[in-house]
């Protein structure tokens, strides 16, 4: 894996100048900076509040999105380390205050192609295709309904849920694994995100392929997230349901949304931890699939 870089973006240091996409994975969505508030994106990496991005984050008072759920009942304690978050709120560069936290996994699916790397220090595999590398040290992995579940026990066809970010070769370096599940072809629930293939255009009863895995938009599959309740090439969505098949990978979906990431051109500053990819100069570059422009900006060490 090609060697790089984490950076924080801010208003401060840098101008968010458009849109990109990140394989695999969405990219931001902000047009530029400016307006009122702050977004934040960050791995969590504390908590006692929540801290993200080097700042500690009162959350007492926020709303939580963990997967798409927004129950009221849901809080800091449905949150893990290791978790990238996307917070909105405000701060003084040490602490803050966040008045909504959204927690959306990166893909969700059957661990194959385990292989050990570094020495035995990370291991490599992937999930419907999607690039992932763990680290010993560096990714925390939490056995939820799966006592003993660990960086030692991961084993293929292990139906895991993984939080990260992409490196500039479109490996998702994670930061956060859990085990939902063992293979359970026809019922282990499964998610993944991009954008179809060229040339989709599906509806109801319909399939389609994403990221070589075949989408089955049968009778029930709810799609009122998406416009006309067609999904076509020029969309990114996040496919929900249930793997019917392996070797091929078939997923029949309980419901397809359109992607949102939770930032816009409204946001106001911005506060992203990513992967340096693209990088021409200091003019032209990317962390986190964002194109940045930091030919002004004052770079920390």
């Amino acid at each position: 894996m090609t060697a790089v870089y984490r950076i924080i973006l801010t208003s401060l240091v840098a101008g968010i100048i458009g849109l990109a996409g990140c394989g695999g994975g969405g990219g931001t969505n902000v047009a530029g900076i400016g307006g009122t508030g702050k977004t934040i994106s960050g791995t969590i990496t504390g908590f006692g509040s929540i801290f993200v991005n080097d700042v500690e984050y009162d959350i007492d008072n926020a709303s939580f999105t963990i997967n798409d759920d927004s129950s009221p009942g849901l809080s800091q304690a449905d949150l893990r380390i290791g978790m990238v978050v996307t917070l909105t709120g405000s701060d003084d560069g040490t602490v803050g205050i966040a008045s909504r936290v959204v927690y959306d996994n990166e893909i969700k699916g059957p661990v194959s192609d385990l292989v050990p790397v570094s020495g035995g220090l990370k291991k490599s595999f992937t999930v419907f295709g999607v690039n992932v590398i763990v680290d010993v040290a560096g990714t925390r992995f939490d056995e939820g309904s799966m006592p003993g579940f660990s960086f030692a026990t991961l084993a293929n066809d292990d139906v895991i849920e993984v939080s990260g970010l992409f490196d500039s070769s479109n490996t998702l370096v994670a930061t956060y694994i859990e085990k939902t599940d063992d293979l359970d072809p026809g019922n282990s629930e499964v998610e993944l995100k991009g954008t179809p293939d060229a040339g989709t255009d599906a509806g109801v009863g319909e399939s389609f392929p994403i990221n070589g895995v075949t989408v089955n938009s049968v009778a029930d599959t709810d799609l009122s997230d998406i416009p006309d309740s067609r999904v076509t090439d020029t969309q990114l969505i996040e496919v929900k349901g249930t793997l019917v098949t392996t070797s091929p990978d078939s997923i029949d979906a309980v419901r397809i949304e359109q992607e949102d990431d939770d930032m816009d051109s409204d946001d106001g500053e911005a506060s992203i931890e990513g992967f340096v990819s693209d990088f021409t100069d200091n003019s032209s570059f990317k962390v986190s699939g964002q194109q940045v422009d930091a030919t002004d900006a004052e770079f920390e060490p």
